[in-house]
């Protein structure tokens, strides 16, 4: 699978009367294209952060550090003069938001919305663009009969299905998913992922996917990347990360799942609270929560490494020296 989007290097920080913050803290990672990357992370660990990053939309007081790299089909497009990139999202990244409501018109109906997707940066009529988008949105499920319909007047599922057209009407090489089932009950979620798995499969489709529900990436994605207090500690194999996770915060993870399956067991919880920005401890971000931490991870800041074939691990755990 070749690559599509490589990321290098990527820092975002915030000034604050505290002093400065850093949400996204040196973060390298890949999408291949036909290919669903999932982000996951308690609330708090930097994924719609990283999300924004990419779509280059941090407003003061963040912003995006000089010396990372984002490149898109060879093209780095944190280099690109910001007001060049309007032309760029939707054509060439798409977002689908946390918030379908908040992202719709409450007063244009949801064909004339994805429509003006197309018009806005293509040269097709608006006669030929409404005939596109209605394509899409049957083809995301959105009978003709609710073409026309406000967005107030559809459900929350239908209007997900919108925004999704509306990601997708112009074929951008890249789709980043922000938490896209939040607050959607689990028959319309199950519904939703299902539809972006088909699309995956019809279109090719490459996609980044932000959530904080390991099982739902697990479900719909390729490959997991683990963030915590804005790093990435640990990427792999979906289905490898989630039965077999390295890092003791991707174990904490798997662990607080409930199983419908299997004996019942207690749920277990990860202890403490994600840390301080501010004030983050000098070694490993998670040692003051980790079970399996050790005199070293209190001083020695562990570095995402490649520890087998298609797995990184930022943990102490997994260094040679360490397991020496």
């Amino acid at each position: 699978m070749s690559t599509l989007l490589e990321v290098r290097g990527l820092n975002t920080v915030y000034r604050t009367t505290e002093g400065q913050i850093r949400a996204v803290d040196g973060v390298d990672l890949s999408v291949g294209r036909g290919e669903i990357l999932g982000v996951v992370g308690e609330s708090g660990s930097g994924k719609t952060t990283l999300a924004t990053s990419l779509m280059r939309l941090i407003k003061p007081p963040g912003r995006i550090l000089k010396g990372g790299e984002m490149l898109l089909d060879g093209e780095d497009l944190f280099r690109l003069p910001r007001s060049e990139m309007p032309a760029r999202r939707g054509r060439d990244l798409a977002l689908i938001p946390q918030s379908a409501m908040h992202a719709l018109n409450p007063v244009i109906p949801v064909d004339k919305q994805v429509a003006e997707a197309i018009t806005t940066h293509g040269e097709a009529s608006r006669k030929a663009a409404l005939r596109t988008a209605r394509e899409r949105l049957v083809e995301v499920g959105i009978p003709p009969e609710r073409h026309s319909a406000y967005p107030h007047e559809l459900s929350g599922g239908m209007r997900q299905r919108c925004v999704i057209a509306m990601a997708i009407v112009n074929e951008p090489k890249l789709v980043i998913a922000d938490e896209p089932v939040s607050g959607l009950d689990v028959v319309v979620q199950a519904r939703i992922l299902r539809l972006i798995s088909d699309l995956k499969e019809s279109r090719s489709l490459s996609m980044m996917l932000v959530s904080h529900d390991l099982p739902t990436v697990t479900r719909v994605c390729d490959r997991i990347a683990v963030m915590y207090a804005g790093r990435i500690v640990e990427t792999g194999e979906a289905r490898t990360v989630f039965e077999k996770p390295l890092h003791p915060y991707t174990r904490a993870l798997v662990e607080a799942v409930p199983r419908v399956r299997g004996p019942k067991q207690d749920l277990q919880s990860i202890p403490g609270d994600p840390p301080d920005l501010h004030h983050l401890p000098p070694g490993c971000n998670f040692e003051p929560r980790c079970p399996a931490a050790f005199a070293d991870c209190k001083t020695v800041d562990p570095s995402l490494e490649e520890v087998e074939p298609g797995r990184k691990v930022a943990c102490l755990l997994y260094h040679d020296d360490e397991r020496e």
